[in-house]
């Protein structure tokens, strides 16, 4: 495992010319900026471990199959293989806090349960393939030398089960579960506080439309009114080296429009955690157009201070008038003020209910995961 261990340093405190291609507007660091290091690194990486030393490795293709999770503070990083199967593979990439060259110590996160000096951890999956025929190809196994490499192989096994588990019994395929079943039965009740009923009374031959409508209060919000699109031409600039666009690019595209929406939605600049699960159902050709459509999916309200912006990218065939999804990204940011109260979302739909549950589904795994990877660096 260690033979495909990298280090890649930002040094913003002695390059001023870095910082300034990574500064936000409130002065701390682009994330999205951060997303396309993370694909560029993991892709680097699942090369090294493929390559046996070889600088030419032409005679295979690697790409992203997908991010499983992302729980992000700062950036500064080190990274290597942690799993690898027949043709897959999952890079881990933790992110150190460093100051003047040294480790920080840093307090336990009440939100991310990250403890010491680890600040993030990513989880992409690479896949091989052979160039030619683009079917799965023979990787290299692991090499596990100590037991935090077998703690972390466990944990990726266990979670590439769990992940088809997932798959089996998603909404698209399972009805929800009696739990969520009463959940959605609460939403629909809360939804109705709110409806307009209309009533038509007939008096003198006239129709008259009566509204009553119950004031909906300011911590509650529908669905539909979180909706937040934005179009981006796909220039040459961002291609990878197969000639479509840059994975990286892609989740930077998607998680500053996630921002926005998720600022508007707080009435406040929000933090981000975690990005969930995403999968790269299909490239994006260069001088497409990518439409990206976000939603606050999942606020449960106060007390809870957490919530979910979902980003679906599609691409645009303008001479079809027809749009294909390409991926779906799933962000989860909180509100750090502990005197602003978070706005609950209310569904209404059948299809923004499951989108909701989804949400809740997402939110507890992620929780759990976040759990595992902090025992498994206890020492470490």
């Amino acid at each position: 495992m260690s033979d495909s261990y990298v280090e890649e340093f930002l040094p913003f405190k002695s390059d001023p010319d870095l910082l300034e291609e990574y500064v936000n507007p409130d002065g701390g660091i682009r994330m999205g900026k951060i997303f396309e290091n993370l694909d560029l690194l993991a892709a680097i990486i699942a090369y090294k471990h493929c390559g046996n030393g070889k600088e030419d490795v032409s005679d295979m293709t690697i790409v992203t199959a997908s991010v499983d999770r992302l729980d992000l503070i700062k950036p500064l990083s080190i990274c290597h293989i942690s799993y690898a199967g027949y043709s897959s593979m999952e890079v881990l990439i933790k992110m150190e806090a460093l100051q003047d060259g040294v480790f920080q110590k840093l307090k336990t996160n009440p939100e991310t349960k990250v403890q010491g000096e680890t600040l993030m951890i990513a989880r992409f999956i690479m896949v091989a393939r052979d160039p030619y025929t683009n079917r799965s190809i023979q990787i290299n196994p692991l090499q596990l030398e100590n037991d935090y490499q077998k703690k972390l192989f466990q944990i990726a096994e266990e979670q590439k089960v769990k992940k088809n588990a997932s798959a089996a019994a998603a909404l698209t395929i399972l009805p929800p579960t009696e739990e969520e079943k009463l959940l959605i039965h609460n939403c629909y009740l809360e939804y109705s506080k709110y409806e307009i009923y209309i009533l038509f009374f007939q008096l003198l031959s006239n129709n008259i439309l009566i509204l009553d409508k119950k004031e909906k209060p300011d911590h509650i919000i529908r669905m539909d009114e979180t909706v937040m699109e934005s179009v981006t031409f796909m220039q040459p600039q961002n291609r990878n080296i197969y000639g479509f666009v840059f994975g990286g690019y892609l989740m930077k595209l998607a998680f500053e429009l996630a921002v926005a929406n998720a600022s508007v939605f707080m009435r406040s600049r929000p933090k981000f955690t975690a990005l969930d699960e995403i999968s790269f159902r299909k490239p994006v050709p260069i001088g497409s157009i990518l439409c990206m459509s976000s939603q606050i999916v999942y606020a449960p309200g106060s007390p809870h201070k957490s919530f979910q912006v979902s980003v679906t990218a599609d691409v645009l065939d303008i001479e079809r008038g027809k749009r294909d999804t390409t991926n779906v990204f799933h962000f989860t940011f909180i509100c750090d003020n502990p005197a602003m109260e978070v706005r609950r979302v209310v569904p209404k739909t059948y299809d923004e209910l499951m989108k909701y549950v989804e949400g809740r589904r997402r939110r507890e795994v992620g929780l759990k995961l976040r759990g595992l990877y902090n025992e498994a660096s206890k020492g470490n």
